[in-house]
């Protein structure tokens, strides 16, 4: 069986490997039709973690159910089901209010994290009841292949920021994620967007969601020129962001009333954080922040011994003793002090994993269909065959397009 698996950081490889079985009474096989590479797949290549040896990628899938274990009621062999991204580990006891971390961090993430990926032709899925998900009758494989991971962690932001009605919100980042958050802050009553974005397509689709209803403008970070409204003290701005400047005059100095990080680098968050509004404002983030390295390696040095520093293994700080210093150097995003109200400005920030699971895929996908919304548009790329799942990563690597489909058959 062939599969396309990590080989180490920055390396990607198709090897065969041998072909999954049934694990539990309660998992699926499943036959991939249609895949997505995901900016996470990027991340896990060349920023992410250590991984297991030989760990089949790909987490976004359309797929056939092939063969089901004798407790899953559901779904039957022959099904063209959605696989959530996200596949909670049902098992686990804290799982209802934990759904993301239960049993252990970012135990949602399995698929293509710990536990073999879609870019393969079969591969195996635990608790298949809890996280297949059923595709409406009437949408296109295309639209619901969007939704098990794109539309799921657009509408997570806006969902966790609680984006309601007449509500004014920033967009920030306004690739597949952050077109998604548009299309579920609409939903929610948003009565203004400021995207933030600069690639013509993108700019594209966000500027045709804007109606009579809600306003969405994209304001282009690269080109766009406004300086502080003038009453407002220098440090209001912590970065000198023109996108900052501009909604704060557009709100008359308040701020928005949420904040949307779905995209952009470091500085983000200090951003998010300058232009949300003080007492009820909500920053909610959904991107994934990448590693500093050589930040990063100097926090693992300051956190380890000379001698194990050396040999590459970490080991526990020892607290017992009082002579040592306290670590100083911190691979770490920044929140300006000035715009936190030196931490009493009543701002709300957080920081989520996509939702998952059945449940919450078939709630999303109810709601693009049942408001004729297509997310399928975000498609700008498309292959057939596994053998272009590794061209369609490094076009996804090299941001040249939005999103690509590629059909497996």
């Amino acid at each position: 069986m062939k599969a396309l698996v990590l080989k180490g950081k920055g390396k990607i490889e198709y090897i065969e490997k041998v072909t999954p079985v049934l694990l539990d009474e309660h998992g699926v096989l499943l036959e991939p039709v249609l895949v997505s590479p995901c900016t996470s797949d990027v991340h896990t290549i060349w920023q992410g973690s250590p991984k297991r040896d030989n760990l089949t990628l790909g987490h976004e899938v359309i797929a056939r159910v092939k063969a089901v274990g004798s407790e899953v009621k559901d779904f039957k062999t022959g099904e063209t089901v959605a696989v959530s991204a996200i596949t909670p580990d049902w098992s686990q006891p804290d799982v209802d209010v934990n759904y993301a971390h239960a049993g252990h961090n970012f135990s949602a993430h399995m698929i293509g994290k710990s536990i073999d990926g879609a870019f393969q032709n079969l591969f195996y899925l635990p608790y298949a009841d809890k996280n297949l998900a059923h595709i409406p009758a009437g949408m296109s494989l295309e639209d619901a292949l969007m939704c098990v991971d794109v539309v799921q962690t657009g509408f997570t932001a806006v969902e966790e920021a609680g984006v309601k009605s007449g509500d004014t919100v920033v967009v920030m980042g306004i690739g597949a994620i952050g077109l998604a958050a548009i299309m579920g802050s609409k939903l929610a009553g948003a009565r203004r967007i400021f995207a933030v974005g600069s690639r013509a397509d993108n700019v594209r689709i966000a500027e045709s969601m804007s109606d009579e209803n809600c306003s969405v403008e994209v304001l282009n970070y690269r080109t766009l020129n406004c300086g502080l409204p003038e009453e407002m003290y220098p440090l209001a701005n912590s970065t000198g962001s023109a996108v900052v400047n501009y909604v704060l005059s557009e709100t008359a100095t308040k701020g928005a009333d949420k904040v949307l990080i779905c995209g952009g680098n470091d500085y983000t968050l200090p951003q998010a954080i300058d232009m949300v509004k003080y007492g009820t404002g909500v920053v909610s983030n959904v991107m994934y922040f990448g590693a500093d390295t050589e930040v990063q390696d100097e926090e693992y040095r300051n956190l380890t011994d000379s001698k194990s520093a050396e040999d590459g293994e970490l080991e526990r700080p020892n607290s017992a003793k009082p002579e040592r210093k306290i670590n100083t150097v911190i691979d770490s995003i920044l929140i300006p002090k000035f715009s936190m109200g030196r931490g009493m400005a009543g701002k709300t920030l957080k920081f989520s994993l996509s939702k998952g699971g059945r449940e919450n895929l078939e709630h999303v996908m109810k709601l693009i269909l049942d408001n004729d919304l297509h997310p399928s548009e975000f498609i700008t790329g498309r292959y057939r065959g596994i053998d272009k799942i590794e061209q369609a990563i490094y076009d996804m690597k090299d941001r040249k397009a939005i999103k690509i489909a590629v059909e497996m058959n």
